[in-house]
């Protein structure tokens, strides 16, 4: 199954999820399209994982229904935990790139053929991923294979900075909860060096800071446990993350002081202060907050 994408692999898993989670007595699947909405894919990918589930006998059709024949054991999920195809990888790290440098901005329009050829991509990779990235709210579809930048209200974003700070909250209080010989910590101490290098040099480096970003939050984020959150969470990241890289004015400055929290956070996390952590961490989100307000309303204008 090695020429299998990550997607495939993954919907097949969750899938797989969704059959184990049917209420006792219950053995239909959901129609195609209610699948293609459920976990964001094509038609084209949910026909393909009927078939796959089919040849495995857990599921077979009749006539618009799927009906499960078995529950699924371990060995029929793929292993995918951080084993995203080289592709799959290529058109988000150059989606995201796009966004981050400014080469796509709120109302621009771009189309599936252009991102493959520059992506060096399929259109079947770049459509699966617009398909998935959309959930964000950030792109929406248009007619001819073609997409555009959108932007979301004040409303929107204080929904998605609310829920963020309720998710990122509960991570850090878990995470204080790790042991001492837990590899989290070496990480956060690396990362804590990290940050002081860019910082020395903040006016020349400042442009490495998104990544240091994504990097401390995600290593926040992996103490919850919970897949529910998690799933949504990304959402959340991806909007708050990227949205207000549109607006570059003042970036060195909003970047400054962003860096500055994450080292106090830090110092606070590698030296077990649990006040302190906390404290930091509200303060950070505070000011993600307000950075994010102005930088929807500044687009605006």
């Amino acid at each position: 199954m090695s020429d299998k994408t990550y997607l495939f692999k993954q919907s097949i898993n969750r899938m797989l999820q969704r059959i184990a989670d049917l209420p006792s007595g219950e053995n239909i699947m959901a129609n195609d399209i209610q699948l293609t909405k459920l976990l964001s894919i094509s038609r084209t990918t949910v026909r393909a994982c009927v078939e796959h589930l089919s040849a495995m006998g857990l599921i077979k059709r009749e006539g618009p229904n799927k009906v499960v024949l078995r529950q699924p054991n371990e060995s029929d999920y793929f292993d995918i935990k951080d084993k995203n195809s080289t592709k799959d990888v290529q058109i988000e790290k150059y989606f995201l790139d796009l966004i981050h440098t400014g080469k796509l901005l709120p109302g621009d329009r771009f189309s599936e053929l252009s991102l493959a050829k520059n992506s060096s991509c399929t259109t079947i990779t770049v459509r699966e991923f617009l398909i998935k990235f959309s959930n964000n709210g950030l792109i929406e579809k248009i007619p001819r294979g073609r997409w555009k930048m959108v932007k979301f209200d004040e409303d929107f974003a204080r929904e998605l900075v609310s829920f963020r700070q309720m998710v990122e909250m509960k991570a850090i209080t878990e995470l204080l909860k790790s042991p001492q010989e837990d590899p989290i910590w070496q990480e956060l101490n690396e990362l804590l060096t990290q940050h002081k290098v860019v910082r020395a040099d903040m006016e020349n480096r400042y442009l490495e800071f998104p990544d240091l970003d994504n990097a401390l939050h995600y290593a926040i984020k992996k103490s919850t446990k919970n897949r529910f959150t998690n799933q949504f969470y990304d959402i959340v990241s991806f909007v708050c993350h990227y949205h207000y890289q549109w607006d570059k004015t003042g970036e060195l400055e909003r970047f400054t002081v962003a860096i500055d929290e994450h080292i106090d956070l830090l110092n606070n996390l590698v030296t077990h202060n649990i006040a302190g952590a906390i404290m930091s961490m509200e303060r950070h989100l505070q000011t993600a907050e307000i950075t994010l307000l102005r930088c929807v309303h500044g687009l605006e204008n």
